[in-house]
Formats: C-alpha cells, sequence, structure tokens
C-alpha cells in the first residue's frame, strides 16, 4: 500500500512541477486568464503587464515548491516517517485551496474562461488518496 501511496503522491509532485515550470516559463498571462480579462496581452498597460508577470512566477514557483516537497516527502514516506502524510496534506492543503478558489472564482465571473480546475481537483484527489493510504499503510 505504501508503493501505491507514493505513486500517486509522485503523480501529483510531477503535476506540481509541470504546472509550475509552466508559470514560471510565461511571458504572457494564460489562455484563461486573458479570456477572463476580455483583453489580449498587447491591450494591457505595461505596468500591469509586469504585475501580471511577478504574480505569475509567484504562482509558478508555488506549484514548483510544492511539487518538490512532495517529492522529498515521499523520500521520508518510504523510509517510515509517520507524520509525512499529515505534512503532505497540510502543505498541499495551502498551496492548492487557494489555487482552487482563484480559479472557481475566475471561471464563475467569466465562464467562458477554461480555467484548470479540472487539474487542480485531480492533483487534490491524488494528494489525499495518496497520504490516506501512507497513513494506514
Amino acid at each position: 500500500m505504501l508503493n501505491a501511496a507514493n505513486a500517486l503522491l509522485v503523480i501529483a509532485a510531477l503535476l506540481g512541477l509541470v504546472f509550475g515550470g509552466r508559470y514560471l516559463s510565461a511571458r504572457t498571462f494564460m489562455p484563461y486568464q486573458a479570456t477572463a480579462a476580455g483583453k489580449c496581452w498587447s491591450e494591457l498597460d505595461p505596468g500591469i503587464q509586469a504585475v501580471i508577470v511577478a504574480m505569475l512566477r509567484i504562482v509558478g514557483g508555488a506549484f514548483a515548491g510544492l511539487g518538490v516537497t512532495i517529492l522529498w516527502l515521499c523520500f521520508a514516506l518510504y523510509e517510515g516517517a509517520r507524520r509525512a502524510p499529515w505534512a503532505i496534506l497540510m502543505i498541499s492543503a495551502v498551496m492548492l485551496a487557494p489555487a482552487l478558489y482563484g480559479v472557481l472564482k475566475l471561471r464563475s465571473f467569466e465562464p467562458k474562461a477554461r480555467t484548470p480546475v479540472g487539474p487542480t481537483l485531480v492533483a487534490m484527489g491524488l494528494i489525499a488518496i495518496g497520504a490516506c493510504l501512507a497513513m494506514f499503510a
């Protein structure tokens, strides 16, 4: 059961790293953000563009940090650290709950904006199931 838990958690961590890389490397806002804003990138003032790129870097760093943290805690879990599943749950909740709120808020503002609600819920589910399996392994 521990191997299954670690597999789910590693998948979630890899998702975090992929999303982190995507946001860290973005030069403009995401397509769903353009839809919500109702403007294309070139229509924004340079100051607003700088603020958005800075926020994309922060979000990217948070996702990448979550991915790296989960990977390190998977090593601890494999070595028998009993608190690792709780740490994974807590750290993930602190990162992913606001992320989910944000993408849901944007989608409620502009239903046509294809915000990443699905991937966020998948990551949350993988982490919850993986951490629960690890607790009872």
